[in-house]
């Protein structure tokens, strides 16, 4: 205990153009100099505790504008003082006047640059005798902290959170051979009816409006699943969503407002780590916080990661009709052994059309508003974002290893001899993890947040905590500790399906990718 806490995170994951085009004489320095966010606050905590110890830019060329601008300056900033006198210009990258220089930018471009260079804005440069191994800059790190951080190419945005398809499955309908909304044209009656769905997750439902189509071809009219080697069927009735834009709002809302009935059920009566810290984060997403105003950036965050996670949770598994009506259909009583026995099965044209609304509305756009406030969040550099961006990653790796274990439970399902249904999906999955556990740790700057002396009333009031933020982080940190073995052994093992594979990283004093 009484470690301090120093996460930096002042950069723009995207502005790779920017780190690797600007001149070596205005970014390259020779030691790292970690981001301020938290460099008054680890300095402060320490002198109470130990003693003291040592987007891509579209070109690098001004244009003629932008020159003539420089050349008058501000009218605003002559012989005045105040805040606009005192405010620096920022400097703007000129022509390369070095031809190996340039040559150097596009190989790194092509090679990216490693997370820490373009967390500090300075130069990768590439280790001729190993290009694709540790960067020169890297291997001349002194810090003692910093040299244990691994030298990885990794973006945010290239974390990949789920798996879809070009099109919705052609076994039920090949009307769409890409993922965009484009609605059924052919119908056969114009009057609408409503059903109800649920995929009996709590008691929740949604509403659909629903039209009787005109059948062509591609459209499967029936449920096929096989048991026992022997392929069952069940016809269905030939209705379809009308309207599915229309239908992608109400959907959206439904996961919005069915959060914490989708933690309820699926993280309920699990382990006492996994509900602490999905209660917090649902509760840390709903709380506005009235006295800091720039901090509802971080609620619309993780209330976009949960939303995601709701999602995300929704695509394994499937829809039946509940309700009163159900569109002239009987429930499929043919073959008992079925899971789906006694229901009300959904036509499959209308489920290629949730499949359809649910990547093209819901998980694709929440994916890219994801990314892009975590990205924003850890550029803002505040050090009382770091509560905000634990939680969120927290939720994200453990929807990575639901996402591992049920790709394997799959496998098993359908008598596969390889570990998973889709290997290269997993595989991008698990990356992806390792790319979010990078950033992480590089924020954390080597200490340990959970290991902080919170009695110490500096610590609490630099970090901008409430008492039931305080009381969750002291807890987590008994149950880190208690878990430290089942932590131990499960990476050693290698188990991506559990659920604490990737979240015990979270709490790795030296990380390595696994």
């Amino acid at each position: 205990m009484g470690a301090s806490l120093s996460i930096g995170l002042g950069y723009d994951v995207n502005d790779e153009s920017e780190i690797l085009e600007g001149s070596s004489s205005n970014f390259c320095r020779t030691k790292e100099t970690p981001a301020n966010t938290f460099q008054d606050f680890q300095s402060q905590s320490e002198s109470t505790q130990r003693p003291h110890t040592e987007r891509e830019s579209s070109s690098p060329i001004r244009t003629k504008a932008t020159s003539l601008t420089a050349q008058r300056g501000s009218s605003r900033n002559v012989n005045k003082s105040g805040p606009l006198s005192q405010r620096r210009r920022p400097k703007q990258r000129g022509a390369f006047t070095d031809l190996m220089e340039r040559m150097e930018t596009g190989e790194t471009r092509k090679r990216r640059a490693c997370l820490r260079c373009r967390m500090q804005r300075i130069r990768c440069h590439t280790d001729p005798h190993n290009a694709h191994g540790t960067c020169i800059t890297c291997q001349g790190i002194t810090n003692p902290t910093q040299s244990k951080l691994p030298c990885l190419r990794y973006k945010i945005s290239d974390t990949a959170l789920f798996d879809k398809g070009p099109h919705p499955q052609f076994i039920w309908c090949q009307r769409w051979k890409e993922m965009k909304i484009v609605e059924i044209k052919e119908w056969e009656h114009p009057d609408v009816k409503t059903i109800e769905l649920t995929q009996d997750v709590g008691d929740a439902t949604y509403k659909v409006n629903v039209r009787k189509f005109i059948p062509v071809e591609g459209d499967s009219l029936e449920r096929k699943w096989t048991t026992n080697g022997q392929q069952q069927s069940h016809r269905c009735a030939t209705y379809a969503i009308a309207n599915m834009k229309e239908t992608g709002q109400q959907m959206l809302k439904f996961v919005d407002e069915n959060i914490n009935t989708a933690i309820g059920h699926y993280i309920g009566d699990s382990d006492e780590l996994l509900q602490e810290t999905y209660r917090m984060a649902y509760r840390h997403s709903e709380i506005a916080e009235a006295i800091y105003d720039k901090r509802e950036k971080d609620k619309s965050l993780l209330r976009s990661v949960l939303k995601l996670w709701v999602a995300i949770r929704m695509e394994s598994r499937s829809e039946r009709i509940c309700g009163k009506e159900h569109l002239g259909m009987a429930p499929q009583t043919l073959d008992p052994s079925a899971a789906n026995y006694n229901q009300v099965l959904v036509p499959p044209v209308m489920s290629a059309q949730i499949e359809l609304i649910m990547t093209a509305i819901v998980l694709h756009p929440l994916k890219r508003e994801v990314l892009k406030q975590l990205q924003e969040l850890m550029k803002a550099d505040r050090k009382r974002s770091w509560l905000t961006i634990y939680l969120c990653l927290f939720v994200l790796l453990h929807s990575c290893a639901l996402l591992t274990s049920f790709e394997n439970t799959q496998a098993k399902k359908y008598g596969l001899q390889s570990r998973y249904v889709y290997g290269s999906f997993v595989e991008e999955l698990h990356t992806g993890s390792n790319i979010m556990l990078a950033h992480f740790h590089y924020m954390n700057k080597g200490s340990l947040p959970f290991a902080m002396d919170w009695t110490i009333e500096r610590n609490v009031q630099q970090a901008g905590f409430s008492s039931e933020q305080l009381e969750f982080l002291t807890k987590t940190a008994q149950l880190v500790k208690e878990k430290a073995a089942i932590f131990d052994a499960v990476k050693k093992n290698g188990e991506c399906e559990h659920d604490f594979f990737f979240l015990s990283q979270l709490y790795d004093t030296h990380w390595q990718p696994l």
